[in-house]
C-alpha cells in the first residue's frame, strides 16, 4: 500500500510541475518527491519526453527549482554519509531516486544547445532569472560591487568538501562569464554560507550536479565501504588529482593490485551502475549536435567532466580501469564456466567501458599539451596546508613557468616529489607535483624555488624533469585529465593487466562460436567499446605500445581483431567496426616487432573464413586481409579501406621470413586485378593500391629472399602481370572516361558508425602517402561533364612511384634460367623450381636494397570526429532498452528506422 501512495505522489507531484509554480520553500512536497522508492523504469514511464520538454520551454523556473532541490537533496545525502559512514534506507532512496531523475532528465535538456534558458539555468552563475527578475538582480549587483571584496576563500563548509556551493566572486555586468575555479582539494569552492551570503546566490547548477555525481561514486554506504574509517575529520579534503585508495573500487590501474578486496556488496554493485549510467546520460551531449558544431563548441558537461574539477576524477579513473580489465567473463575456463560470474560485474564493465571511450575521446585543442593544470599553479590538486585553503602564495615578478615534464625520464611515479630544501633526500611527502601541470617559481644553481619556499629539482638522472614554457599565457583553458592519465601508464604490471583483459574481452566473440556444446561459451557485448579503447592506448600511450609488441605476444590479439574484422565485412550495421578493426592493424602494423613476431608457427583454430594452409601468423593476416579486399575492390565506397589494409600488407613485408603457397597466390591475385586498367584508372587515388603491392612484393624480393621461394616463383608465373606495368599506356579517351564515370559514384564510405544505418562522410586515416580526398593529383584534367579522366602526366607520375626495378631485374635473371631449367631437364614438378630457386641467390644482380618504409596513422580532425560518432553510434544503439535518447532529435549520426 505504500508503494501504490508514493508512486501516486510521485505522479501528482510531476503533475504539479507542469501545471504550477513551485519553489524550493515548498518542504513536503520535494520531500514527498525525491525520497519515493521509484524504480528506473517507473520514472522513465512517468516522466516522458515531452514533460520535460515542457517544463523546459513553458516553465523554465520549476525547472530551475527543481534541479536546485535535487542538488540539495544529493548534498543531504553527502552530509548524512560524511557523518556517520552509512546511509539509511530514506537516505539511499533518495539517492537512488535523484541519480534515475537525472538520468531520465538530462538528455532533454541537451537537445537544443542554443536554448539560452537552459544553457542560464545550468551554466550561469545564479541561474535563470526571468527578464524582470533580471533587471532587479542587476541593480542590486552594482550595489554589492561598489562596496563588497571578492569572496576568494571558501567557508568551513567547503573546506571539508560537505559543501557543493560554488564561489562568491566579485558580481559583474556579465556573470555568465564568471566561472568560478575549483579550490586545490577539488571541492567547488566556497560553502554555504559563501552562497547565502551572495545576494544572487551564484551557484552553478551543472558544476554542483557533476561535483555530487563524482561524489556518488565513491559515497561510503552507498557504493562503497570504505578500508579505513572515513567520518567526520578522518574523512579529509575531497581530491580530484590524487587517488584515495580507501574507496578505489579495485586495485591494479594506479593503485597496488595487492590493496584489501573491498567487501562486495550487491546494492553498491548495482548504484555504481546506475550513478555511471547517469554519467552517461549528462556527457551525451555530442549526440544532438552537428560534427561542426561539436569540433568547435564541445559540451559544457564534457568540458567540465573531464577537466579535472570533478570530485574524485583520478580515483574514477583507476576504479574503471581496474574494474574493467580485471574482470573474466570466461569464469574458471570450463564450458559454461561463464554462468558462476556475476551479472551485475559485467554490467559494471559494460557502462565502465563506455564512459572510459567518452571520456578517452574528447580531445580538446591545445596549443602545447593537454595535461592537467591540477588547480591553477598548485601542481598537487591539494593545498600546501592540506587542503583548507585555496590562497596561494603570491608568485614573483621574476618566476618562470615551467611544465613539470616526464617524456624524457620516463618515470612510473605520479609525479615529482616537492623539498624542503635543496637536496635531494630533503623531501616532503605531503607535497607532489604531478606529471604534466605546470609551476612558477625562481631557477636557483639547479633548483626551482616555488613561491611557497619548497624546491623541486631540474633534472634527476641527467635527465630534465622541468622545462620552461615560453608562452603560458597561450595555454589553452580546455583540457581532458582522463587522456593524460591514459598516456601516463607506464609500469610493466599495469599494461600487462590492460593487455590481458582487452584480449580476453575480444576472444570471447570467436570463442562463443566455435564451442561443441550449445551456448556453453558466451560473447561479451561491449567487444566494439574494448577495441575503441585499445585503439586509444595504442594512439595515446607509446609505453603501452612498446611494452605490447616489444614483449608480449601480439598474436593473441591480431588473431580476434581478425576475427572481427572479418564478421563485419558483409554486415552493414557492422561497418564501423569494419573500420575500427583496419585502424587498429594500421598503428600494429607499424611496429617491427609486431611484424615479426608474425613468423611465429600459426596452430591455433579460430574459425576464419580462409583456405586451410601450412604456415605462421603472417598467412593468416595476408588471407583475412585479402578476402576483405577482394570483396571491397568493385566498390569504390571502400577504396579508402582497401588502401588502408594494402598499407598494413606493405609494412609487415620486410619482415615475414616465408609465405605460405596459399598466401603466395592470394597476393599475386591482388597485383593482377588492380593492375587491370578498370580499376587503375577508375580514379585519380586507385592507384595508391597498386603501389603499396608492388612496394610489397619488393621488400620480400629485396629483403627475404631466401624464404620467400614460393612467392618469387608465383611472380615470375605472372611475369606478364609486371611487363604489363613497365610498358602502362594509357587507353582511349572514350573508355577511359566509361571508366572514370563508373567509379564516380560514390568517393568515400558511408560509415555506419553506429550499428542503426548512419549517412553520410566517412573519416579515414591520413598515412605519409595518402592525397586528401577531393584533390586531384598532378596531371589529371577534367572530363566533359567534369568527371576525373587520367591524362600522360598522370601516368607518368604513377609510374615514377612504382618500384618496379628489383622486380624486372629478377624476372630478367630468373625467368629464363626457370624456362632453361624446365626444357633441359623436363620438370613438371614445381618441387624442382622451388629446389633450385632455394639454392641459387640474387646477391650482386638485383639493385642496392632500398630504405625501409614504413606508414602509419597519423592524427586529424576528421579521423577523430569519425571515432566520436562511432562511439556514440554504439553506445546509443545500446541503450535503447529504455529509450533514454530520442532518436529524432540526434544530429551527431544519421538513423534510419
Amino acid at each position: 500500500m505504500g508503494n501504490s501512495d508514493s508512486h501516486a505522489a510521485f505522479v501528482d507531484g510531476v503533475k504539479r510541475l507542469l501545471v504550477e509554480d513551485v519553489t524550493t520553500d515548498e518542504r513536503d512536497f520535494w520531500a514527498s518527491l525525491l525520497s519515493s522508492p521509484m524504480s528506473i523504469e517507473d520514472i522513465f514511464e512517468i516522466i516522458g519526453p515531452d514533460h520535460v520538454r515542457q517544463l523546459r520551454e513553458k516553465r523554465p523556473q520549476n525547472l530551475q527549482v527543481f534541479l536546485r532541490c535535487i542538488v540539495m537533496a544529493m548534498e543531504d545525502v553527502c552530509e548524512a554519509s560524511d557523518e556517520k559512514g552509512v546511509l539509511s534506507a530514506v537516505h539511499t532512496t533518495v539517492a537512488n531516486t535523484t541519480t534515475r531523475l537525472l538520468t531520465r532528465i538530462v538528455p532533454f535538456l541537451l537537445e537544443d544547445k542554443e536554448e539560452g534558458v537552459v544553457q542560464d539555468i545550468l551554466w550561469r552563475p545564479g541561474g535563470y532569472q526571468a527578464p524582470a527578475e533580471a533587471e532587479e538582480a542587476s541593480g542590486d549587483a552594482e550595489k554589492v560591487d561598489a562596496c563588497q571584496e571578492p569572496v576568494n576563500e571558501p567557508a568551513n563548509g567547503g573546506a571539508n568538501g560537505s559543501s557543493p556551493a560554488a564561489a562568491a566572486p566579485v558580481v559583474t555586468a556579465s556573470p555568465s562569464e564568471a566561472s568560478p575555479k575549483p579550490p586545490a582539494d577539488g571541492t567547488p569552492s566556497g560553502g554555504a554560507a559563501a552562497a547565502a551570503a551572495t545576494p544572487a546566490n551564484l551557484r552553478v547548477i551543472g558544476h554542483d550536479l557533476l561535483y555530487h555525481i563524482g561524489r556518488y561514486l565513491f559515497l561510503p554506504g552507498y557504493t562503497v565501504t570504505p578500508r579505513t574509517l572515513m567520518t567526520g575529520k578522518d574523512r579529509g579534503p575531497i581530491p580530484t588529482h590524487r587517488v584515495d585508495d580507501r574507496l578505489v573500487w579495485k586495485g591494479g590501474i594506479g593503485v597496488s593490485a595487492h590493496v584489501s578486496q573491498m567487501p562486495a556488496q550487491a546494492a553498491f554493485g548495482r548504484a555504481r551502475c546506475e550513478v555511471l549510467r547517469c554519467v552517461l546520460a549528462c556527457l551525451s551531449g555530442p549526440l544532438f549536435q552537428s560534427a561542426e558544431e561539436y569540433q568547435e563548441q564541445p559540451p559544457r558537461w564534457l568540458q567540465r567532466f573531464t577537466g579535472g574539477q570533478v570530485a574524485y576524477t583520478a580515483t574514477l579513473f583507476c576504479s574503471l580501469m581496474s574494474s574493467v580489465f580485471s574482470y573474466d567473463p570466461v569464469g574458471w575456463g570450463v564450458p559454461y564456466g561463464g554462468l558462476f560470474s556475476s551479472q551485475l560485474e559485467e554490467d559494471l564493465v559494460d557502462v565502465g567501458l563506455q564512459v572510459l571511450c567518452i571520456v578517452m575521446d574528447f580531445d580538446p585543442r591545445t596549443d602545447e599539451t593537454t595535461a592537467p593544470d591540477a588547480a591553477g599553479d598548485n601542481a598537487t590538486g591539494d593545498s600546501a596546508d592540506g587542503g583548507n585553503s585555496v590562497v596561494q602564495a603570491k608568485p614573483d615578478e621574476d618566476d618562470k613557468e615551467y611544465l613539470v615534464d616526464n617524456s624524457t625520464l620516463q618515470a612510473s611515479s605520479h609525479g615529482l616529489g616537492y623539498r624542503v630544501s635543496a637536496q635531494l633526500e630533503d623531501l616532503d611527502p605531503s607535497k607532489t607535483a604531478l606529471w604534466g601541470t605546470t609551476v612558477r617559481g625562481k631557477e636557483e644553481d639547479g633548483w626551482l624555488k616555488v613561491p611557497d619556499g619548497l624546491f623541486l629539482p631540474m633534472a634527476l638522472q641527467g635527465k630534465p624533469v622541468l622545462t620552461l614554457r615560453s608562452s603560458p599565457e597561450k595555454k589553452s583553458k580546455l583540457r581532458n585529465v582522463y587522456r593524460y592519465m591514459l598516456q601516463n601508464i607506464h609500469k610493466e604490471t599495469e599494461i600487462d593487466l590492460v593487455f590481458g583483459g582487452i584480449v580476453r574481452f575480444l576472444s570471447t566473440v570467436h570463442q562463443a562460436n566455435q564451442t561443441y556444446l550449445p551456448n556453453s561459451r558466451q560473447s561479451v557485448g561491449f567487444y566494439q567499446e574494448a577495441l575503441v579503447l585499445l585503439w586509444h592506448l595504442l594512439t595515446l600511450n607509446p609505453a603501452f605500445t612498446r611494452r605490447v609488441t616489444d614483449h608480449l605476444d601480439t598474436n593473441q590479439i591480431v588473431l580476434p581483431v581478425l576475427y572481427l574484422l572479418q564478421q563485419a565485412q558483409n554486415a552493414p550495421q557492422l561497418v564501423g567496426l569494419l573500420h575500427t578493426a583496419s585502424f587498429v592493424l594500421l598503428v600494429l602494423s607499424s611496429e617491427r616487432s609486431f611484424a615479426v613476431r608474425l613468423n611465429e608457427p600459426y596452430s591455433g583454430k579460430i574459425p576464419l573464413r580462409i583456405p586451410t594452409f601450412q604456415g605462421c601468423h603472417a598467412d593468416v593476416v595476408a588471407l583475412t586481409l585479402y578476402q576483405v579486399i577482394s570483396d571491397s575492390l568493385p566498390r569504390t565506397s571502400n577504396d579508402a579501406l582497401v588502401e588502408m589494409l594494402l598499407t598494413v600488407l606493405c609494412n609487415i613485408s620486410p619482415y615475414v621470413k616465408s609465405f605460405a603457397l596459399e598466401s603466395c597466390l592470394k597476393l599475386l591475385g591482388l597485383v593482377d586485378r588492380c593492375a587491370r586498367p578498370s580499376y587503375l584508372f577508375r580514379s585519380a587515388f586507385t592507384h595508391h593500391g597498386l603501389v603499396f603491392l608492388v612496394e610489397m612484393i619488393n621488400n620480400i624480393v629485396q629483403y627475404q629472399f631466401e624464404g620467400n621461394s614460393m612467392l618469387v616463383y608465383s611472380v615470375l608465373r605472372q611475369k606478364e602481370v609486371f611487363e604489363q606495368l613497365a610498358a602502362l599506356k594509357l587507353p582511349p579517351l572514350g573508355r577511359r572516361r566509361r571508366i572514370a564515370r563508373l567509379g564516380s559514384g560514390v568517393s568515400t564510405p558511408g560509415a555506419d558508425a553506429t550499428g542503426a544505418s548512419k549517412d553520410g562522410e566517412t573519416m579515414t586515416p591520413a598515412t605519409s602517402t595518402s592525397t586528401p580526398a577531393g584533390v586531384d593529383e598532378e596531371g589529371a584534367e577534367d572530363g566533359d561533364d567534369g568527371e576525373w579522366v587520367a591524362t600522360e602526366e598522370w601516368l607518368a607520375g604513377v609510374k615514377k612511384k612504382l618500384p618496379l626495378q628489383a622486380i624486372s631485374c629478377l624476372i630478367e635473371h630468373m625467368a629464363p634460367m626457370i624456362e632453361g631449367l624446365c626444357k633441359q631437364q623436363d620438370v613438371t614438378d614445381q618441387g624442382e623450381v622451388l629446389r633450385f630457386l632455394r639454392s641459387t641467390t640474387m646477391v650482386g644482380i638485383l639493385p642496392v636494397p632500398h630504405p625501409i618504409v614504413i606508414r602509419t596513422y597519423q592524427a586529424s580532425s576528421y579521423t577523430a570526429m569519425w571515432f566520436t560518432s562511432y562511439m556514440w553510434g554504439v553506445i546509443f544503439t545500446r541503450s535503447q532498452r529504455m529509450p533514454l535518447y530520442d532518436w529524432k532529435k540526434i544530429r551527431l549520426v544519421v538513423i534510419n528506422q
